[in-house]
């Protein structure tokens, strides 16, 4: 299986395969090689490129529109998602043409979920040279962040790639989000420094978002409830930080019952990266007693939002000095 950076590389020097089989949900990567790609194939002429959705096509039309022939033998780049969908057939009519593509024709076939067992992904990897487009690890997304903020042509200190890793490094795709309201509000030539983060309302937000969690995962009192009232003063509400606040400690609940022996969830997680990064080590910082009190707590929050006139900072000052010296 190749990395996105060498399939990247092979395609930037005008080496392109008839047929792509990107496995991995991190839409930057996919849609980075797929506009490369597009680059490299239809360079000065016009682009014809298709997106196929077997969700909403009829599996055998999909089949008709990749095989089908035109007399001047024009240039297109069809895009699959989930190959999984195709049925009968037109599945084993697919995988007769990944055999044996079209010279004029490049399809690029892709499937998010990188560990799929269905039997369709793995004759696929069997036929192609599989592209890894999952999420890299840590130190692949550092690099990645410098490219693309280097693609942005901004000007940066090494510290602003932790802070944007630290905020929205759970995807490339979140990365190239962040990086992009970043281009729009700062000025031509302007350096993106802390200061301009902190200046910034809604990085400064989502900077002490992580912060804050950060704390609270230590049980850091003091500071939990200085970045906590911080957070309220700049926009936030008690309601709005319900929701972020019971996953955290639903993770850490489900955390101390698994030990290990359960699967790892797939699901959205509303934390900072780094946060979700350290739940082990989190988790160890609080018995099972304190995160089921800490639940507790917040469902009768969530009660009191809806009945009482209590300040947010109240009731989320009582919250913390609750949870935080239950036992600490």
């Amino acid at each position: 299986m190749r990395s996105s950076g060498e399939a990247l590389r092979e395609v930037k020097n005008g080496n392109i395969d008839l047929v792509y089989f990107l496995l991995g949900a991190d839409y930057y990567l996919q849609n980075l090689i797929i506009s490369e790609i597009s680059k490299v194939i239809f360079n000065d002429i016009k682009e014809d490129k298709t997106f196929l959705l077997p969700d909403d096509m009829k599996s055998e039309d999909i089949i008709d529109k990749i095989t089908q022939s035109d007399l001047f033998s024009t240039k297109k780049l069809l895009v699959l998602r989930n190959p999984g969908n195709l049925r009968n057939k037109a599945r084993s009519d697919f995988l007769s043409y990944c055999k044996n593509p079209m010279a004029n024709i490049c399809l690029i076939i892709i499937e998010d979920e990188f560990s799929d067992r269905k039997s369709i992904t793995k004759e696929l990897k069997k036929i192609n040279n599989t592209v890894s487009v999952q999420t890299p690890f840590p130190s692949e997304i550092k690099k990645w962040t410098r490219f693309m903020l280097s693609e942005k042509q901004l000007t940066f200190q090494d510290s602003i790639i932790d802070i944007i890793v630290e905020v929205a490094g759970d995807s490339l795709f979140h990365i190239e989000n962040e990086i992009e309201k970043i281009s729009l509000n700062i000025k031509d030539g302007e350096e993106i420094t802390i200061d301009f983060i902190n200046q910034s309302s809604g990085w400064r937000m989502q900077y002490k978002r992580w912060q804050f969690f950060q704390a609270l995962g230590k049980r850091d009192l003091d500071r939990s409830l200085i970045l906590g009232l911080s957070l309220l003063n700049q926009g936030n509400s008690m309601l709005s930080l319900m929701y972020p606040l019971t996953a955290f400690f639903q993770e850490l609940l489900f955390k101390k019952k698994s030990s290990g022996t359960l699967p790892i969830k797939n699901s959205y997680i509303p934390l900072p990266p780094s946060v979700i990064k350290q739940f082990p080590q989190i988790a160890n910082r609080f018995n099972k007693e304190e995160i089921e009190y800490a639940l507790t707590i917040l469902g009768k929050i969530d009660q009191r939002l809806k009945t009482t006139r209590l300040s947010d900072e109240a009731l989320f000052t009582n919250f913390l000095f609750s949870v935080l010296q239950a036992n600490g």
